[in-house]
C-alpha cells in the first residue's frame, strides 16, 4: 500500500512524490533535503508488522493500565495459562477419560456386586475431580475475558 503526502491537503497540489522514505531516513540526505525545502512530497510505503493475528493477550498486553502496573493482571495470567500447549492437551486428556469414566460407571451402577465397591467409588470420584478441573478451566477463561468467552460456540 502506497500513499502520497500531498504538499496541500485542499488537493492543490497533484505532483508525484520527489523522495522516498528511505531517502529520508538516510541523515545526510535528509539534511540536505531540509535546508532545501522542507515541504517537498514524500512518498511513504506502509508494510505490516504483524503477519499472524494478534492475540487477546497481545492486545490485553498493550494497553497503558498493563505497562504501568508492576505485576500483570489476573486476566493476562489466565490467557497465558490457556494458551499453553501442556495445558490445552490435557483438558484434551480430560475430555476423553471422562467419557471412559462415565461409560464404565453407567455399566457398573446396575451391577450388585460388593466387590466392585471400591472401582465405583474411584471412578466417582475422578468424575468429580474432573468436573472441578473444568470449572476452574470456565473460571480461568471468564477471567481472561468473560465476554470472548460467550460469543465462541465451542463453549
Amino acid at each position: 500500500d502506497t500513499f502520497s503526502l500531498i504538499e496541500h491537503l485542499q488537493g492543490l497540489s497533484q505532483a508525484v512524490p520527489r523522495h522516498t522514505i528511505r531517502e529520508i531516513l538516510d541523515s545526510s540526505h535528509q539534511k540536505k533535503l531540509m535546508l532545501g525545502d522542507q515541504h517537498q512530497l514524500v512518498r511513504f510505503s506502509i508494510k505490516p508488522r504483524h503477519v499472524e493475528r494478534i492475540t487477546h493477550a497481545q492486545r490485553l498486553m498493550s494497553t497503558l493500565r498493563v505497562r504501568c502496573s508492576e505485576r500483570p493482571p489476573l486476566s493476562l495470567w489466565a490467557g497465558w495459562v490457556l494458551e499453553r500447549p501442556i495445558f490445552r492437551n490435557f483438558i484434551i486428556f480430560l475430555i476423553f477419560l471422562n467419557t471412559v469414566v462415565l461409560m464404565v460407571e453407567i455399566e457398573l451402577l446396575e451391577s450388585a456386586n460388593t466387590r466392585l465397591e471400591p472401582l465405583k467409588l474411584t471412578l466417582e470420584v475422578a468424575a468429580w475431580f474432573i468436573l472441578l478441573v473444568f470449572i476452574l478451566e470456565v473460571l480461568l477463561m471468564w477471567l481472561s475475558s468473560f465476554f470472548l468467552f460467550w460469543k465462541n460456540a465451542w463453549n
